[in-house]
């Protein structure tokens, strides 16, 4: 057994905000205090300006501070975290996560048994990572599988890990090569495709050499590469590589 005595409930999440107490409170914090997960939570905090202002407006919420900048604070969390811990990481703009329900979305009742159960399926998958259908669209998410197991890309605004100690690189394309690093290691990825997320796209976040850097060390997991108009890409995984 390769996560011995684990309780599924006992995971964190963890919340990278830099200069956004207000963007968190509208968006993150809002669906937080909705389904009472207050207590789980860990604010990533970079600066000391931030720790003032959002212990004033978020006292309900521990704070853990981190070095500066998105990728390092995460690491610096899955770091300090022991091997082994159910790690919940969650952007400061998400809104809502919407269950398929027939031919309609609705909005998930219990967000803590979405985690729990999420996290017993990687561990008796032996898996690592599990995630949620990127966009709430019922027409896309009714034509796929309620739960795969194939590598399909886990959308970092939330998802689920167990801590393996795998760090999230410096590129505008982490995600995608934090969804492969984990199939790597076990052979799958969890993805609940009946469950669809909404958060705050910024564009931007993407560097012309990140998609060279993927091409040249992950080339054999990308069908292709999907250029979009104003210049950012998306990738096409191999299911079954």
């Amino acid at each position: 057994n390769i996560y011995p005595y684990i309780i599924m409930s006992d995971y964190v999440i963890i919340i990278p905000s830099y200069n956004k107490a207000n963007d968190f409170k509208k968006y993150t914090y809002k669906m937080i205090t909705e389904y009472k997960l207050q207590s789980k939570c860990l604010l990533l905090i970079q600066s000391d300006k931030d720790e003032k202002d959002y212990k004033e407006m978020f006292p309900d919420i521990k704070q853990q501070r981190t070095p500066q900048g998105y990728y390092e604070s995460v690491n610096f969390m899955t770091n300090k975290l022991p091997k082994d811990k159910l790690i919940v990481k969650m952007d400061d703009d998400v809104s809502s996560l919407k269950r398929l329900s027939g031919n309609k979305l609705v909005k998930v009742q219990d967000l803590n048994k979405v985690f729990t159960d999420a996290f017993k399926e990687l561990k008796e998958k032996k898996l690592t990572l599990a995630g949620f259908y990127m966009i709430q669209n019922a027409e896309y998410m009714s034509k796929l599988p309620t739960i795969s197991y194939d590598l399909r890309f886990i959308q970092g605004a939330i998802y689920c890990y167990i801590n393996k100690k795998i760090k999230l690189i410096k590129n505008g394309k982490a995600d995608y090569v934090f969804t492969i690093d984990n199939y790597i290691l076990s052979g799958g990825v969890v993805r609940y495709n009946h469950l669809g997320m909404r958060y705050r796209f910024e564009s931007g976040n993407e560097k012309s050499d990140d998609i060279k850097y993927i091409e040249k060390n992950y080339d054999k997991y990308i069908s292709r590469v999907i250029k979009h108009k104003g210049g950012s890409t998306s990738l096409l995984l191999k299911k079954n590589p």
